[in-house]
């Protein structure tokens, strides 16, 4: 057995005994917020992964080590929930709401939004603590995105999914410390749907391909949350609106769709009874995603992360007035 096979026999037991098993051992417990009739399935990426070749991308020796960090921040972001007070503060105070911003800055987040968890973004058979999510932003590397699909850019890819779950728990036990209850959310396989809840928080507007767009970085990023009992978080329902223009922009655009090699981003989305989008055919895309480095073309060619969101947003409003004449 050579060393990449032994990495993924490791991963492939630590994930389905450990963190398969103790997510389901959570979705049970009643207080929690549960999935609703609508919530999708999550497509378990890493699942995936290990029914397929120990020799894929996935064995390369600087994204194992990522992934296995993954892992561990998984684990710890469902172990730790455990250590919550057993009453624990519901109203932060302003200033200290300032000084979570700042504390979250310091572990390399981006951006933090705020946002109110309905059921129907939970994936199903799934469960998280709280409602009130405080979600997360971090950026990944643009030089190493820009030479996708490669091993470069599968490893940037990995190291943010690395370097997002340590900070959602240390922004976690932050709360815990100052007697607040929390629970981290992973950004590698999460227990809620993202990019809805980020777009819901006004950090960007979903693209074409599923993915949050950005003004700072399109969708050069990868998003966690942390769940928590503080109930006066700065929800702003109105504050999303202003990234509304992306979705036409995009349906105008359309770069992601007609460069995807498997074809798999849907044109138009799929829509669902529940009021979610699928942007992506799963099946489609997961092949060519595993054997091609996590692939990431579909962030690669996207206008908003090689071009300034004011700019695009002049341009796209130019178009319309001369249209609108």
């Amino acid at each position: 057995m050579d060393l990449a096979e032994l990495r993924m026999r490791i991963l492939r037991r630590v994930y389905l005994s450990k963190l398969i098993g103790r997510e389901a051992e959570l979705a049970r417990r009643p207080d929690w917020v549960q999935a609703s009739t609508g919530s999708p399935a999550r497509f378990d990426i890493m699942l995936e992964g290990l029914k397929r070749a120990p020799g894929g991308p996935a064995a390369a020796g600087d994204a194992m080590r990522h992934m296995l960090g993954s892992m561990w921040g998984i684990y710890r972001s469902l172990q730790s929930v455990d250590g919550n007070p057993a009453a624990p503060k519901t109203r932060m105070p302003s200033a200290e709401l300032a000084e979570l911003e700042a504390f979250a800055h310091s572990v390399r987040v981006d951006d933090t939004g705020y946002a109110r968890l309905s059921g129907t973004l939970v994936f199903e058979g799934k469960a998280v603590l709280h409602r009130n999510a405080i979600v997360l932003t971090m950026e990944m590397d643009k030089r190493r995105i820009d030479t996708s699909p490669s091993r470069e850019s599968f490893v940037a890819v990995h190291e943010t999914y690395h370097n997002l779950g340590d900070a959602a728990n240390q922004i976690a036990g932050w709360l815990r410390k100052r007697g607040y209850s929390a629970q981290a959310g992973h950004p590698l396989m999460g227990l809620a749907l993202y990019p809805p809840l980020a777009q819901q928080a006004g950090l960007g507007w979903r693209g074409m391909n599923g993915l949050l767009i950005t003004p700072r970085f399109g969708p050069r990023v990868r998003l966690a949350a942390v769940f928590t009992s503080v109930e006066n978080l700065p929800v702003d329902p109105d504050k999303a609106r202003q990234h509304l223009w992306i979705e036409k922009y995009c349906a105008l655009c359309r770069r992601c769709a007609s460069e995807c090699p498997p074809q798999a981003i849907l044109d138009p989305p799929r829509e669902h009874d529940s009021g979610l989008v699928s942007c992506v055919d799963a099946e489609a895309c997961f092949p060519y995603f595993f054997d091609y480095y996590g692939c990431s073309i579909c962030i690669r060619v996207c206008p908003f992360q090689e071009r300034e969101y004011s700019a695009l947003k002049r341009s796209f409003d130019k178009r319309n007035n001369r249209i609108a004449r």
